[in-house]
């Protein structure tokens, strides 16, 4: 084999371990949101957005990581954490182009009950991420609740509109 035919293998396996890479830093926000919620931990939550980040859901509408921080705090997050709440992703569906990619999915919040767990909620997400200097970061979630509408359907429809 001659040394571009190396080099051509090399730099294609550079680029295959580097998308594998994102994939994993990407997975590891989303999945780091439950842990930091469920904890009360206001800057790790807000930490995984960038500057301009939005959390769009059907609860709320926040901008930037203060008001992630402040809703974390929020009495109404709080009631939910001293109940015993567990925020748990699915394995979501990531696409990657150049230093911008998207994941879609689902999410479950259980709630401690006195007979166990109850599910609260079933979402689904659609999540936008910019590589930044610091890593990847959430530049975009929308949440909604899956309740028969329309808004959830939606958002899991992307999962082939993001496909390149």
């Amino acid at each position: 084999m001659d040394d571009r035919g190396f080099e051509d293998r090399l730099s294609a396996l550079e680029e295959r371990v580097m998308r594998l890479e994102d994939e994993v830093e990407i997975r590891r926000l989303i999945s780091s949101w439950g842990p930091a919620v469920d904890t009360g931990n206001s800057d790790a939550a807000a930490a995984l957005f960038s500057e301009d980040a939005i959390l769009e859901s059907d609860l709320s509408y926040l901008i930037g990581p203060a008001a992630i921080s402040a809703m974390v705090q929020g009495e109404g997050h709080q009631s939910l954490i001293r109940q015993g709440s567990a925020h748990i992703p699915a394995f979501p569906i990531v696409d990657i182009n150049g230093d911008l990619a998207t994941a879609t999915g689902y999410t479950r919040v259980y709630r401690h009950t006195p007979e166990g767990y109850d599910v609260w909620r079933v979402s689904a997400n659609h999540w936008e991420f910019r590589r930044t200097a610091a890593g990847w970061r959430v530049t975009k979630r929308v949440n909604h609740v899956i309740d028969g509408g329309p808004e959830a359907n939606k958002l899991l429809g992307q999962v082939f509109e993001d496909t390149h």
